[in-house]
């Protein structure tokens, strides 16, 4: 009885359907069962010990989700930030920060195949079957870099019925139109085909009255085709291979505060030469907002002026490749065999305006272009009545390419070219750029394994080991170049500004490391009841060390960053109620940090290294519960304590990194043992409902309401009070017709409802003191969607 009950795995503390409930035998409404793929062997997500939130297709497609970033408001404890650099991606208030050179802590698989890199998280959502997040290290099955958790996606496979769905929605306020297709094929006997295709434009909610547009004007287009081959009894064969092309025109950065000095001080700048007196005065100081578009007010206003270079506008294009051969081989009734082999690509490019107002001072252009091989084969089973097992081996090997060209122009500012330095009149360039290339092959090979032992018909242990070993070659060169240039210039001036403003000194270094790890996992489960489930869980999480590829100096010391590792413990319960017609579930868990690894940006740069240690405990619960035939209702919260018990070179914010300079000092740091750390709310909570009302026979009215909450949160680690996003909540909605004799549904969808002024990231404006800028959130919208099916 109790051996389908407990095999091996880990997976669950809330999912979120979009109807899910059946009429039990006692009469009452039942919740259906919720099949997840999280350990790697399919299981009823009430039945295995671990804290995951899993969110439906139909969940995602009702409420007009679009991509990850939309999904975590969704999750309590779970954050994701578009930033200046990439995306970074937080589980219980951890994450890995903005850094080019650093993997997520948190590791995304798409159908089974690894996706580290913070662009694959922008992929948008198409016809999704489940994703599952997965909260605290999850090393042993799924390997390093998932110290915070994991988000596991299971697209739509192939089916044996011929079926097919075509959506249109227009969003008049965002000026968005999406088209979605997708296309069953049953061919013949043991071959199915699947074809999905979306495309969206959007005009964007950013008004920028420089430009006299909105931004960010989205167009992303994805195209995948699904093949399923039931080669024979024993062995299943798919292959998916997908292509996407995302892409916008802006930002939605905008000013936050305007009131930002630059300042250059004497410290800031080597010479060659001994000056006779040591300035405690700047300079050079110009007050932002004397120079700026007066219409920018340096509010959170969805407002802003902002204007790049035109040779190098602001824009953002992500080009990806995907592929997977999945086959499953049925040795026999107890024993599969599985083979995983992926391939993934992407192209990058990424242009900033970094001073965020339209003075065409700061511009940036970060490109990355990766290429992943990865290989995987396992094997699951049952060794008797008693014990259950997975095991497998696998490889991946991966090559990087990432590009950052920064150019100034100070005549924006209006600065003269000759300083005004007592006993010596210096003339430097006003118009400068850097060039940083930064290359990194990664090959990484791991073995693992995972037993449960049945010890009797309520109780149950799991063991798990996971031995990975990893080596990384790396080289970075930067050059100080003349504007709108990449090459070396040999003018020595250029390189002394570049020192002044970023710390950027020209160089070609180069690294390597090789590292073996070692992720273990233990669970205890016992059922007091047939109903009622408890359990205990420790885990040991790995992130691999790397190199920054972010720093602008020659140190090697600032190039190298070292391993993080974290033990987790868990205790949670999971409960059937009502003869299936609710769940509730909860877990408290606690996690140390040690070495881990950090990066943020101050004033002049990039900060990153390994802090020394943090603590992440809380609780975390949920409720499901299908209050009658019709009306379903559900609810998340989490309550977080996450900070830094040891940090004592933690990065400056920008007033802390100018006294710095004031006084001599150009290397801020300041002590944040005991801070929180950034993305962790301290409570987090999502409700939902839905009604359906049936009309006659073939037709049905739904009814859908949301509210999501959260707690304010830091979204830079130098607790500036300026990048504080304040506790908020969020409405949304969607009313539905159905027709399912026709085939056809026609709906409104709301989002943000009370129109919440929101920021998602920000930080300071890059050398102007006391200037913020933020990535402003969508505002109140509502979109028409007609949907046809067979």
């Amino acid at each position: 009885m109790l051996n389908s009950k407990l095999r091996s795995g880990a997976l669950a503390l809330m999912v979120i359907p979009a109807a899910g409930f059946a009429a039990g035998e006692s009469g009452r409404p039942q919740l259906e069962e919720v099949i997840v793929t999280a350990q790697k062997q399919q299981q009823s997500l009430q039945d295995v010990p671990v804290a995951v939130a899993a969110v439906d297709g139909a969940k995602i497609r009702d409420a007009g989700l679009q991509r990850i970033e939309e999904l975590t408001a969704y999750v309590p404890n779970f954050k994701m930030a578009v930033t200046g650099q990439g995306n970074a991606v937080y589980i219980r208030g951890v994450g890995s920060g903005d850094n080019r050179g650093f993997e997520q802590s948190v590791g995304m698989f798409i159908d089974g195949i690894y996706a580290g890199r913070g662009q694959q998280f922008q992929a948008p959502f198409l016809d999704i079957a489940l994703v599952e997040v997965l909260k605290g290290p999850q090393g042993t099955l799924f390997g390093k870099n998932t110290i915070a958790g994991a988000v596991n996606i299971t697209t739509s496979r192939p089916t044996e019925e011929l079926s097919g769905e075509l959506s249109y929605q227009h969003n008049s306020e965002l000026g968005a139109n999406e088209m979605t297709a997708v296309l069953n094929i049953p061919m013949g006997d043991s071959f199915s085909a699947r074809a999905a295709y979306k495309r969206l434009d959007e005009d964007g909610y950013v008004e920028n009255f420089i430009l006299d547009r909105n931004e960010a004007q989205r167009a992303d287009e994805s195209l995948r085709l699904a093949l399923r081959w039931d080669a024979s009894d024993k062995l299943d064969v798919n292959l998916k291979m997908e292509r996407s092309d995302f892409g916008l025109t802006g930002t939605s950065f905008q000013l936050t505060d305007n009131t930002g000095t630059f300042n250059l001080y004497q410290s800031n700048i080597a010479l060659p030469i001994d000056l006779p007196i040591s300035l405690p005065l700047p300079l050079l100081s110009f007050n932002l907002e004397d120079e700026i578009d007066p219409r920018e007010d340096g509010q959170l206003d969805r407002r802003k002026s902002d204007k790049q270079f035109a040779w190098q506008p602001a824009m953002t294009q992500n080009n990806s490749d995907a592929a997977v051969l999945t086959l499953d081989y049925e040795v026999s009734d107890t024993i599969t065999l599985t083979s995983i082999t992926g391939y993934s690509q992407f192209d990058f490019t990424f242009n900033l305006d970094a001073d965020f107002t339209d003075l065409e001072f700061i511009g940036t252009e970060n490109t990355e272009d990766f290429t992943q091989l990865s290989q995987e084969f396992r094997i699951a089973g049952s060794a008797g009545e008693r014990i259950d097992f997975i095991a497998g081996v696998y490889a991946h090997t991966q090559e990087l390419n990432s590009t950052l060209w920064l150019n100034l122009d100070f005549a924006a500012l209006g600065i003269p070219s000759t300083l005004p330095i007592p006993g010596l009149s210096l003339s430097l360039p006003t118009q400068l750029a850097t060039y940083t290339e930064f290359d990194q092959t990664t090959d990484s090979v791991a073995v693992f394994g995972q037993a449960t032992w049945n010890i009797t018909e309520t109780l149950s242990a799991t063991f798990g080991l996971r031995w990975g070993q990893d080596e990384k070659v790396a080289k970075k060169y930067l050059d100080v170049a003349e504007f709108r240039s990449k090459e070396r210039t040999v003018n020595p001036l250029y390189a002394i500004i570049a020192g002044a403003l970023n710390n950027s000194e020209n160089h070609n270094i180069s690294n390597a490391r090789k590292v073996a790890n070692v992720s273990p996992a233990f669970n205890l489960q016992w059922y007091a009841v047939e109903d009622v489930m408890t359990y205990f869980r420790y885990a040991k999480g790995f992130k691999d060390g790397g190199f920054n590829a972010s720093d602008t100096t020659a140190s090697q010391d600032a190039f190298t960053y070292e391993d993080e590792e974290a033990d987790t413990f868990e205790l949670g319960i999971k409960t059937t109620l009502l003869d299936g017609a609710a769940t509730f579930n909860a877990a408290v868990f606690y996690t140390e940090f040690m070495d881990r690894q950090v990066s943020n940006f101050t004033l002049t740069g990039y900060v990153a290294g390994n802090a020394a240690e943090s603590i992440t405990q809380g609780v975390e619960a949920d409720l499901r519960w299908a209050l009658t035939e019709r009306l379903t209702v559900g609810a998340s919260m989490a309550w977080l304590d996450s900070y830094f018990t040891s940090f004592v070179d933690g990065p400056c914010n920008a007033e802390q990194t100018d006294a710095a300079y004031r006084a001599g000092n150009p290397d801020c740091r300041q002590d944040l043992s005991g801070a929180g750390t950034d993305y962790a709310p301290e409570v987090s909570a999502s409700l939902t409902s839905q009604y359906i009302q049936p009309i006659g026979d073939a037709m049905e009215l739904r009814v859908q309401l949301d509210l999501n909450y959260s707690d304010e949160y830091f979204y830079t680690q130098d607790r500036d009070e300026s990048d504080l996003q304040e506790a908020y909540y969020k409405i949304n909605g969607r009313l539905s017709l159905l027709n399912f004799a026709r085939g056809w549904e026609v709906a409104l969808i709301a989002k943000n409802l009370t129109n919440e002024m929101t920021r998602s990231s920000g930080n300071d404006v890059p050398l102007f003191v006391g200037a913020h800028f933020a990535a402003t959130d969508a505002p109140r919208s509502v979109a028409v969607e007609g949907v046809l099916r067979f």
